[in-house]
């Protein structure tokens, strides 16, 4: 069985048993981790695509761990400016094992978690406010300038 799976904004074709490298996800070393962005599950002969995502489709996988990828060296340059730029960047990753792909209607932890914490939700009463008053703005008399005498 093949599911193709997005995640980090990117997309992955994968079997079950496949070990890969994804952008960083929450969690550690030994969680279990559900992908219901399917978007593809091929089985033997039958293809199945969403549009754009199956709805039920779940991709099962297991945290190996949380690694950081080879350093990439940034260079920036402008002739004549005597500019030279250089950076390094090491991206985050999570290496994953993919332990089942199903198609059946069953609901993932994620989905699970999320509905228990929304359904608790209790309304406030809105704080009534005082009414502000303004002050009155006291008038001040302006300064006229006396015509000085000419000697």
């Amino acid at each position: 069985m093949l599911a193709v799976f997005k995640t980090g904004g990117k997309q992955y074709s994968v079997k079950a048993g496949q070990v890969l490298k994804v952008e960083k996800l929450e969690g550690n070393k030994g969680d279990s981790v559900s992908f219901n962005d399917v978007l593809a599950i091929s089985e033997n002969t039958k293809n199945t695509i969403g549009s754009p995502l199956l709805e039920g489709a779940v991709v099962e996988a297991k945290i190996l761990d949380q690694i950081r990828d080879k350093k990439i060296i940034v260079f920036k340059k402008r002739k004549r400016q005597n500019y030279r730029s250089t950076q390094g960047h090491r991206q985050y990753l999570t290496v994953l094992k993919i332990e089942s792909i199903s198609m059946g209607g069953k609901k993932s932890a994620t989905e699970k978690k999320e509905t228990a914490t929304s359904d608790p939700v209790k309304k406030t009463a809105p704080k009534k406010t005082a009414a502000k008053k303004t002050a009155a703005k006291k008038t001040v008399k302006k300064k006229t300038a006396t015509p000085k005498e000419n000697k």
